[in-house]
C-alpha cells in the first residue's frame, strides 16, 4: 500500500500516480485517491493522470502496440542499412564517422521507439506528425507509384500504417478526461451543482 504524504510535489505526484495505476487501479480511482494530497489543482492532477495509460488499455491494445514497435524498429534498421550502403560507397573507414552515420540517420526513429516503449504520450503524437509530414511530401511531389517501384510503395504504406497506429493508440492510451456537472446535496439538504472530473478508462 502506498503511503501518501500531505502536499506532495508535482514530481512525487507523477511517481505515485504511475505506481498506483501500475498496481491495477483505474485512473478514476487514482484521481480520487490523490485528490487533496498535493498542491495541484484538480485539473492539473487530472492532466498528470491522463498521460498514464491504464493497465486495462495496455492489455486491450497490446497487439497493435507491439506492431507499432516492430515497424519502428524496422524503420531504424532500414535507415541503418542506408548508412551502411553510404559507408561502403564512399569508402569511409574512420570509426567515429561510421558510428555517426549509422546512428545519426535513424536517431529520430530511435528516440521515438524509446518513447513508445516507455509509453510517453508525446512520442505517439510526434510519430503521427512526422508521418503526416511525410505523406504530404508524397502528395506534393506527384509520385507515380508504378514508375517509382516497390520501395516507394512500401515506404508509403509504412507512413500510412504508422500514422494510423500512432493516432489510434494515442486516443486509446491517453483519452481526454471529462468535466461533468453533477448535483450534490450538502448536510443541510441544500442542492448544489458541482463540476466533477471523470475518466473513461
Amino acid at each position: 500500500m502506498l503511503i501518501l504524504k500531505n502536499k506532495m510535489t508535482k514530481k512525487e505526484v507523477k511517481e505515485i500516480a504511475n505506481q498506483t495505476i501500475l498496481s491495477g487501479k483505474s485512473k478514476q480511482e487514482t484521481f480520487e485517491e490523490l485528490k487533496g494530497t498535493c498542491n495541484l489543482s484538480e485539473k492539473d492532477l487530472a492532466k498528470i493522470i491522463q498521460k498514464i495509460p491504464s493497465i486495462e488499455a495496455k492489455k486491450k491494445y497490446r497487439i497493435l502496440y507491439v506492431i507499432l514497435e516492430i515497424i519502428l524498429l524496422l524503420t531504424i534498421l532500414f535507415k541503418m542499412r542506408i548508412g551502411i550502403h553510404l559507408i561502403i560507397e564512399e569508402g569511409i573507414q574512420n570509426v567515429f564517422q561510421i558510428t555517426l552515420i549509422l546512428f545519426l540517420l535513424p536517431i529520430i526513429n530511435i528516440l521515438l521507439l524509446i518513447g513508445v516503449a516507455r509509453y510517453k504520450r508525446n512520442s505517439f503524437k510526434w510519430i503521427a506528425i512526422f508521418m503526416m509530414i511525410g505523406l504530404s511530401q508524397y502528395i506534393r511531389s506527384d509520385i507515380i507509384l508504378e514508375e517509382e517501384g516497390v520501395l516507394i510503395f512500401i515506404d508509403l504504406a509504412i507512413h500510412i500504417v504508422l500514422f494510423v497506429l500512432a493516432l489510434y493508440l494515442y486516443s486509446k492510451f491517453f483519452p481526454k478526461y471529462l468535466t461533468v456537472n453533477e448535483i450534490h446535496q450538502d448536510t443541510q439538504g441544500q442542492v448544489e451543482y458541482k463540476n466533477v472530473i471523470k475518466f473513461e478508462d
